[in-house]
């Protein structure tokens, strides 16, 4: 009967104690308030922007803050992907960024946008990357926020596999045109438009990278463009009547291309 009652009193010692611990430990969370906010890897927003969209204030009680609705908040903007907000004990907040970075400029018939590798639509950063790629002739309306579809996304794709192929093929790429279901790109190493079509984006891509280092930059003025459709051969077209680079027309096949 001893052994039981000990047994009930140290179980309730116990509990007691823990509650004891708790209630320390609730009164020590409510005892602290944020002093800063500190933000960690914004390079398109500055940490005041960041600061301003988390809308939290210095001498709010750290543990009454909903960590959730702060990163929401952040994620608002169209430039910010995820946003991880943790406390900083005793006093701070820090908010760690990932922003979505433009991979290339939007011509549309009134304004300009850019867009990131998952095809979402943004602002022109402040700060606008003079060495962003052009895609042009976009007839679809887009808006920020949007995703692209279609031909546009094909874009995206292009210039997505072109940036993993290297940075000497990607920085060579100057402007992607939509041209009627087909890509059209324009590089700086040659004045030939290079028709791409679509997918096999990694195929095509070594075939213009073979055409600019092999093939470009010889000056015969009777070539049109050059078409990178075809499995196994570079083609380059002759000058056509009515000017499109992708009419059929003469052509001189270069070759096997491994």
């Amino acid at each position: 009967m001893k052994r039981i009652e000990r047994t009930y009193l140290n179980f309730t010692f116990g509990v007691c104690v823990l509650a004891a611990l708790y209630l320390t430990s609730q009164n020590w969370k409510n005892q602290l308030v944020l002093q800063d906010v500190k933000v960690y890897d914004a390079s398109i927003l500055t940490d005041d922007e960041v600061k301003t969209l988390a809308d939290v204030h210095a001498g709010s009680r750290l543990y009454g803050l909903n960590l959730s609705k702060i990163s929401s908040r952040v994620r608002q903007n169209p430039f910010v992907k995820e946003a991880t907000v943790v406390r900083a004990l005793p006093y701070d907040l820090t908010i760690t960024v990932q922003e979505r970075n433009p991979l290339a400029l939007l011509a549309l018939k009134s304004s300009m946008l850019s867009i990131d590798e998952d095809g979402i639509v943004l602002p022109v950063p402040l700060e606008r990357k003079n060495n962003l790629p052009i895609i042009t002739n976009i007839t679809a309306q887009v808006a920020v926020g949007d995703t692209a579809k279609d031909d546009l996304m094909q874009a995206v794709n292009f210039l997505s596999e072109a940036e993993r192929f290297g940075p000497a093929i990607a920085a060579s790429i100057d402007e992607v045109q939509l041209n009627e279901g087909n890509l059209v790109v324009f590089t700086t190493a040659s004045s030939l438009p290079a028709v791409v079509g679509k997918g096999n984006f990694d195929r095509k891509l070594l075939y213009l990278q073979k055409f600019l280092t092999e093939i470009a930059g010889r000056g015969d003025a009777d070539y049109y463009y050059v078409d990178l459709r075809f499995d196994g051969q570079i083609v380059l077209g002759m000058q056509t009547k009515g000017g499109r680079p992708d009419a059929v027309g003469t052509s001189q096949t270069l070759g096997k291309v491994n």
